[in-house]
């Protein structure tokens, strides 16, 4: 069965699409992106708290990023499918590096403005970026995003 990963960069009206998000029926669109004097390109996301699930997307429905959160997570449920490298979100950055292979870039855990932010691994592959965010308290997973390569900043292209 594909993954949820497999959908990046394909439209949300392609039938693959359309079946695999049915499994996700609480997914509802909201509006974000820059102001309309901005020069970039709004965005939309599919948004399903209850499963937690946060999927980018461009104004055209490409699929742009796939968000799978923790528990709690911007007011959420944990995503409750297969994570990459069949991690979880009790998982440590050592576990994950055992299961997907050296970072291509790592970031030890930092202060911003105040506010603690755990240890981050970026991963590279061919069609997508997967960064995982753990919590500042070595408690696991926070986050997990995959976007498409072409839009990670200082990616070099594969």
């Amino acid at each position: 069965m594909p993954t949820l990963l497999d959908l990046l960069g394909k439209n949300l009206a392609a039938p693959e699409v359309v079946q695999r998000l049915a499994a996700y029926p609480a997914l509802q669109p909201e509006e974000a992106g820059p102001p309309p004097d901005a020069r970039m390109e709004p965005v939309t996301y599919l948004r399903s708290a209850r499963d937690g699930l946060l999927i980018k997307t461009s104004q055209e429905g490409e699929i742009l990023a796939i968000l799978m959160l923790s528990d709690g997570k911007d007011g959420g449920s944990e995503f409750r499918g297969e994570l990459p490298g069949r991690i979880n979100f009790a998982a440590e950055p050592e576990d994950a590096i055992r299961a997907l292979g050296s970072p291509a870039w790592r970031r030890p855990e930092a202060s911003f403005g105040g506010h603690r932010l755990g240890e981050l691994l970026r991963f590279d592959f061919p069609a997508y970026s997967l960064h995982i965010q753990f919590r500042a308290d070595h408690d696991g997973i926070d986050l997990v995003t995959a976007t498409l390569a072409r839009l990670v900043p200082g990616r070099r292209q594969a």
